[in-house]
């Protein structure tokens, strides 16, 4: 008896999940997953569509059974599984393990780290598959910073005699040179729970190990422990993980982000609501720019950052005043339980608290040494400091780097601007197409100054008077 197909498909949820295929006697013939399960079920509709191996394999299911899961993710994780375990007869291009890319630990005395499509092996930790070969990369490259282990093949590793360009840069810790087993092996069993998803209480052990070092002024175990943590976050934010691992790791950061807040306002002595945080970039005085990056209790709030150009200006200070004037006078600003926070020392906060009254005002202040010696200028003018690399002087950096960051990405790109500007854009009449179109006959403005009129004419899109005029702007005396 044929299967009405519509109707076992209808109750079939549009969820992520794993269905499987099951001929008359219950035997499973294939294993699929989806992001939605019923798009994916009704694919196999109209049989008469189909491919011939799955023509084949569709006349003989009698039976499609599903099991739903929260990611896709996890259901390409539980199809492999299925399987590998199960071996259906029409999945035979996975039953080699060659479909997704995997991750393994080598069974050496200093485990290496790879990717491989190969059958698994008993003698290497196993992790994947991946959804693609750039989730894949991501996780390598996160192993690297945060545990810093090999990726070279063993015969490269025993005929190093110094260290490699990874551990130059710190992706590797060079266990070629330094033969220092117990950390390397700590780091071994950091990169298992890593890659196993246990990225909870991974972000949890290492803020603790943070807190400890700093609390004993181990500041450079404090320092390290902190870049770990940040890689993590940072891989989450781009969701190369797991929709899990990304909410775990987003709640961890979360928390310690308002258990930071909460010691910061402590430390003012004011309760705070909302901040705002400015800074600005040049080059010499040139293509000045202004940036406004805003945080609350519970993190960055990126749909208030805001960018401003300050042209007309060539100094800090004046730059500082209109850049929070503006600001101030264009949003409706909280009037109370509001925090301005600047870069720079008494007169950038004199600026501020002149530019808008009322409004506690602190200043971070550079040191001698950029990272580490900071000063503070205080809501009450007051000038004090913290303990290098104490869990509140790492946050307030951690808020002056990203107000760097997002000010001098938007000076960049304004002086890319200044920089390719042509001298075809100050002639009347010559649009885009127009300089494109002269700029790859020519190849420089130069060789177009250099041409006649006539030549120019016998540029695509360019006519008799629009040529006449191009020449005359680089030749005025000819008028």
């Amino acid at each position: 008896m044929d299967l009405d197909y519509n109707k076992i498909i209808e109750n079939i949820p549009k969820t992520p999940g794993v269905y499987q295929m099951l001929d008359k006697d219950g035997a499973l013939l294939y294993v699929g997953k989806a992001k939605n399960l019923l798009a994916r079920v009704r694919q196999y509709s109209d049989i008469s569509k189909l491919p011939y191996n799955t023509k084949m394999m569709r006349g003989q299911v009698r039976k499609i059974e599903i099991i739903q899961t929260a990611t896709e993710s996890d259901a390409l994780v539980l199809e492999s599984d299925i399987i590998k375990t199960k071996n259906p007869k029409y999945n035979i291009l996975m039953t080699d393990d060659k479909m997704y890319p995997m991750l393994a630990l080598s069974s050496d005395e200093y485990p290496r780290l790879y990717k491989f499509r190969a059958k698994i092996s008993a003698k290497k930790d196993v992790f994947g598959p991946y959804t693609s070969v750039a989730a894949l990369h991501e996780s390598i490259k996160l192993i690297q910073k945060v545990c810093k282990l090999r990726t070279c093949t063993n015969s490269y590793m025993n005929n190093r005699t110094r260290p490699c360009i990874l551990a130059q840069i710190g992706r590797c810790s060079a266990p070629c040179v330094n033969k220092e087993y117990g950390a390397y092996n700590e780091n071994v069993k950091l990169a298992r729970r890593i890659l196993s998803g246990d990225t909870t209480a991974v972000v949890k052990d290492l803020s603790q190990q943070m807190d400890k070092s700093s609390s004993a002024q181990d500041y450079e175990s404090a320092a390290e422990y902190r870049d770990k943590i940040r890689a993590l976050s940072e891989t989450a934010s781009r969701g190369k993980f797991g929709s899990r691992d990304v909410s775990h790791i987003a709640k961890a950061q979360t928390e310690k982000f308002q258990k930071s807040f909460l010691e910061f306002q402590d430390w003012l002595g004011i309760q705070i609501l909302h901040v705002d945080v400015f800074d600005n970039s040049h080059t010499g005085g040139k293509d000045p720019v202004g940036a406004v990056i805003s945080f609350d209790k519970n993190g960055f709030v990126k749909s208030k950052y805001r960018h401003y150009k300050m042209d007309g200006h060539n100094d800090d200070i004046s730059m500082m005043r209109e850049i929070i004037s503006r600001h101030t006078t264009s949003y409706l600003l909280p009037l109370t339980s509001y925090l301005i926070i600047v870069d720079g020392g008494k007169q950038q906060w004199n600026a501020a608290t002149k530019s808008a009254p009322g409004v506690p005002v602190l200043a971070i202040t550079k040191g001698d040494v950029r990272d580490g010696d900071e000063s503070f200028i205080m809501p009450d003018g007051t000038k004090t400091r913290l303990p290098k690399d104490s869990p509140l002087h790492l946050f307030l950096r951690l808020i002056r780097d990203e107000a760097h960051r997002f000010a001098i990405t938007f000076h960049k790109k304004q002086r890319i601007k200044h920089i390719t500007k042509s001298a075809l854009d100050d002639i009347d009449g010559i649009g885009a197409a127009r300089k494109r179109a002269l700029l790859r006959h020519f190849g420089s403005v130069a060789l177009i100054a250099d041409a006649d009129a006539k030549t120019i004419a016998r540029v695509s899109g360019i006519s008799k008077s629009c040529a006449e005029k191009i020449y005359l702007y680089f030749h005025p005396e000819s008028n």
